[in-house]
């Protein structure tokens, strides 16, 4: 049997990314008081662009914070594949009106700060939430009817329950399930953001390009209503590991992996920083987040690829979620439990799609060739069939 609940004391989040604070957002909006506590000096997102499909826009929607993140926005009118070798598009779906009856929603290219803006604006209205800043949480436990938690300069807070939003490397996840390290495929991310009146016109596109290569990847998309260019370069180097801070990209290694890829990604491939370096990883699908007062949520749980652009969605969507169950369970532990299963499967499913789009992505050789005439001879709109369960309305009104 559950134990007793403390109703009277916040709900902790660790992590202040967007994650957490949509997560204390969606709790304070149905009435729940609640304290982020977040290790950086300050909340910024580290990054540039991201893409945001039609499901997240159903949970900035329930968030309050729909207009404030769309006036941000810049809106594709395609998304494309191009085959970096040949310089050619291997396969177009558009973003048009019937993807918007369909999905509810346009396709969105978003600035990573401003979405955390938005949320944090949607907080910072609201007396219910805390925000605490350089409070790096080193330790946890339940005691009784609260969740003890304690910071690195030795302050200590009680929650009726914890939520833990601290990212791929959640230290909360290592005490809860062990410290099994992620997994990758050794792809290394560089981006670049460049003014959109720096980008000769005939290298500029509104559409969101994704050129796949042997083993590489190359995108690029506007953000900000147009004003900015965000590119970005993947490529794999074994060698790369992530240690404290980021690892640096190598330009050289980058210039040489992408020798042959054509023109326009050559050109472009100017505009990319190396002085920061993102290795991408993923996890396994885990089934169980919870234990007690505390579980998971957003990449500590099920943290994927970025190749169908879902990481920060599916953290909306777990902040929705877990502020709905919490609502309709007294019990603290009954909710995070009907949260778990009610996510689990979900996002299992779309951290195997991602993987599966990286494979498309970098095929090499026979597969390569194979993907370029399956592709140029498949529906233009077949791919919002595949994604449908995906974009589509899942969350609970």
């Amino acid at each position: 049997m559950p134990s007793k609940d403390n109703t009277t004391l916040p709900i902790i989040i660790v992590g202040g990314g967007i994650g957490g604070v949509a997560t204390a957002l969606a709790l304070s909006r149905k009435g729940y008081a609640v304290q982020i506590l977040e290790q950086a000096p300050e909340l910024k997102e580290i990054g540039a662009g991201i893409q945001m499909p039609p499901n997240a826009f159903k949970a900035f929607k329930i968030l309050g914070v729909l207009e404030d993140v769309q006036k941000n926005a810049a809106y594709p009118e395609k998304l494309v594949l191009g085959d970096m070798l040949t310089g050619k598009a291997v396969y177009q779906s558009p973003i048009d009106d019937e993807f918007v009856a369909r999905f509810g929603y346009r396709y969105a290219l978003l600035h990573r700060g401003d979405i955390l803006e938005a949320l944090l604006n949607g907080c910072r209205s609201s007396p219910l939430v805390t925000l605490t800043t350089n409070s790096k949480v080193v330790k946890f436990k339940e005691a009784d009817d609260r969740v003890v938690v304690t910071t690195a300069d030795g302050s200590t807070y009680e929650g009726r329950a914890m939520v833990a939003a601290d990212g791929l490397w959640s230290e909360s996840r290592a005490t809860l399930f062990g410290s099994a390290p992620p997994t990758t495929d050794s792809y290394v991310l560089c981006r670049g953001v460049v003014p959109v009146k720096e980008i000769p016109q005939e290298l500029y596109s509104q559409s969101v390009t994704m050129w796949g290569g042997p083993e590489l990847d190359f995108f690029h998309y506007p953000l900000r209503r147009d004003q900015i260019f965000n590119i970005g370069a993947s490529y794999r180097d074994p060698s790369v590991k992530f240690e404290d801070g980021y690892p640096r990209g190598n330009r050289d290694m980058m210039m040489e992996r992408f020798r042959d890829a054509c023109p326009h990604v050559k050109a472009l491939l100017e505009h990319i920083d190396v002085s920061r370096a993102w290795v991408l990883y993923d996890r396994p699908p885990l089934k169980e987040w919870s234990k007690g007062r505390v579980t998971l949520l957003g990449d500590a749980a099920h943290p994927t690829y970025v190749y169908i652009s879902q990481g920060a969605c599916m953290a909306l969507e777990d902040a929705i979620v877990l502020a709905d169950m919490v609502d309709r369970h007294a019990a603290i532990e009954d909710a995070f439990l009907a949260y778990q299963k009610e996510r689990y499967l979900r996002t299992a499913r779309i951290q195997l799609t991602s993987r599966q789009f990286g494979e498309i992505y970098h095929a090499v050789g026979v597969q390569r060739e194979l993907r370029n005439q399956l592709l140029a001879n498949a529906d233009p709109k077949g791919l919002h069939e595949t994604l449908a369960w995906v974009f589509g309305d899942i969350l609970p009104n």
